[in-house]
């Protein structure tokens, strides 16, 4: 093959790949920012490219011998989806889209500059990138991990001589003489082990595994593994509490991983080589197949008109990623002036505002008068206090701000009013549904109710672990248009905005707790005396303009 048709037949490729390299930029970053952001526990994540490139270099001679023309129709879907995920990633500020697009693109590479076999060659590896991105819209799936996995360990301790108990997704201690308590956050659900594990099944049983049953079954082992390197740290960090204190107990859990990954690989290797004798098993007794030919001929180089169209395309393709950046500058956050972040004081009303030691090993918190002088540091063991817990610093974003007040009237009946205004992140507020089980929780049917004109609240009946006593929940998001009860609503409506207006709008979601069941008739009456007295001072009057 000459000089020119060697150029001719990398020509298609050559065309694209500045245009590659500009499109996979925002989600290289974007990669970057969640692999280096604690509060996401993604340190896996530079693993997923290097494992893609070495597993592109074993399958080297198949794709050299793939090579042909390109394969333009085929490779318009994909970029079609890529497109649109582009402009929604680049307006919104969503990296997960940036991130799926770019998946898309490298996806639709192949086809266009070497056509059909070279996708089939390439695209497994190719598609192992889509695990870079942040799990965090699995939340539905971590609470009954959580539970789950506190529930194991729990028998698991009181089976070993160490009295526990159980109370939604925390573990404490029933021994007053050596006290401690594990709380279990979303990190710590075992769902991030399994995105690992599911990347290192998939591409383990690629590379030692023939048969398609058997890669299947290999990437599945990765649900047990996960759970139970999940259980063993759990019960390592109690059992280090137990014996020794509760800050070395944390560091054992912060470290734990080095601990638990030689197991996974020992269980996911144990797996496949039992896989892989079950297949010499199957092919015993059958006759070996002959050998097949690596490759012919080298393919036919493009002709200059499949290269003039690959052209045209990088060019289309080049345009709409610069029209796709926002040209509206900086991306605004909406302004928070809507929601008041005092609580009034209202008739007939005693008001106590909660406080929280910051010391992991502590757990005091108490709750003050409103005039009373509140304590600088915790009065039990002199560490700092905010009136914010620490497990909710711990993983809420840190530009979220949260605001909290019990209500009191003089027969007992209290409420607990909880105010949690948005930063940037979509992860400043969340569903009530998926952590009042976490934290012990039995949640009744959720009823949507309009007690007070244009503002509809969820409602639910809550019920402790081992408890007959029902209480009562409510909540309703706000912005400065409007009120919602529809999680969906809000983040799909968020997108767009983000996409279209260049404006992160800025959310409060309100809840009110009482030890009264506001789905009985009492309760709700209750709540909507509360409400109207309530309910006009939690908005400012900007927002009422």
């Amino acid at each position: 093959m000459s000089l020119i048709e060697r150029l001719k037949k990398h020509l298609p490729f050559i065309l694209l790949l500045p245009v590659t390299v500009w499109w996979l930029r925002p989600a290289w970053f974007g990669t970057m920012d969640s692999m280096y952001d604690r509060s996401q526990h993604m340190e896996y994540v530079w693993m997923i490219p290097v494992l893609a490139l070495f597993m592109l270099w074993l399958r080297r001679d198949r794709i050299l011998a793939s090579l042909g023309r390109p394969a333009i129709l085929p490779a318009i879907p994909l970029l079609l989806c890529a497109a649109g995920l582009l402009f929604l990633g680049l307006r919104g500020d969503q990296a997960r889209f940036l991130q799926s697009s770019a998946v898309c693109f490298l996806l639709a590479l192949p086809l266009v500059a070497y056509g059909r076999k070279t996708f089939a060659a390439v695209w497994f590896p190719i598609l192992l990138l889509a695990f870079v991105m942040p799990v965090g819209f699995l939340d539905n799936f971590t609470v009954p991990l959580r539970r789950a996995s506190v529930s194991v360990t729990a028998v698991l301790l009181n089976g070993l001589g160490v009295p526990v108990h159980q109370s939604g997704t925390a573990i404490l201690s029933a021994d007053p003489t050596t006290p401690f308590q594990l709380d279990v956050a979303d990190p710590c659900s075992g769902i991030r082990s399994l995105v690992a594990l599911f990347v290192g099944t998939a591409a383990y049983g690629a590379l030692v595994l023939r048969r398609v049953w058997t890669r299947w079954a290999l990437f599945f082992a990765s649900v047990p593994i996960a759970f139970l390197g999940n259980i063993l740290r759990l019960l390592l960090t109690a059992l280090t509490c137990r014996l020794v204190s509760q800050a070395a107990g944390m560091q054992v859990h912060d470290n734990a991983l080095f601990l638990v990954a030689p197991i996974y690989a020992l269980c996911v290797f144990g797996c496949a080589d039992l896989l892989r004798r079950i297949e010499e098993r199957g092919d015993a007794g059958k006759s070996a197949p002959a050998p097949t030919a690596v490759a012919g001929a080298p393919a036919v180089p493009a002709g200059w008109g499949r290269v003039a169209a690959v052209a045209v395309l990088a060019v289309a393709l080049a345009c709409f990623r610069g029209w796709a950046v926002p040209t509206g500058g900086p991306t605004v956050l909406e302004s928070d002036a809507f929601i008041s972040k005092t609580f009034a004081d209202l008739p007939g009303f005693s008001i106590r505002f909660p406080y929280f030691c910051q010391n992991r090993e502590c757990l005091w918190s108490e709750s003050y008068v409103r005039g009373t002088e509140f304590p600088s540091v915790c009065p039990k063991c002199g560490g700092p206090v905010l009136p914010v817990a620490k497990a909710e610093l711990d993983i809420l974003p840190a530009d979220t701000q949260s605001y909290k007040a019990t209500y009191t009237r003089p027969d007992g009946i209290y409420f607990t009013v909880a105010l949690v205004i948005a930063g940037e992140s979509r992860l400043s507020i969340h569903r009530p549904e998926l952590c009042l089980p976490s934290q012990g929780y039995a949640l009744s049917t959720r009823e949507v109710r309009e007690l007070l004109p244009g503002l509809p609240m969820a409602f639910f009946s809550l019920r402790r672990q081992g408890s007959a006593q029902t209480s009562g929940f409510c909540y309703v998001f706000l912005n400065a248009s409007g009120a919602t009860v529809s999680n969906l609503r809000r983040v799909v409506g968020d997108t767009l905005i983000r996409s279209f207006s260049n404006r992160i709008p800025r959310w409060a979601m309100v809840t009110i707790s009482s030890n009264v069941d506001f789905l009985t008739p009492e309760g709700e009456a209750a709540l909507r005396d509360f409400l109207t007295m309530w309910a006009p001072t939690m908005r400012t009057d900007a927002a009422r303009d």
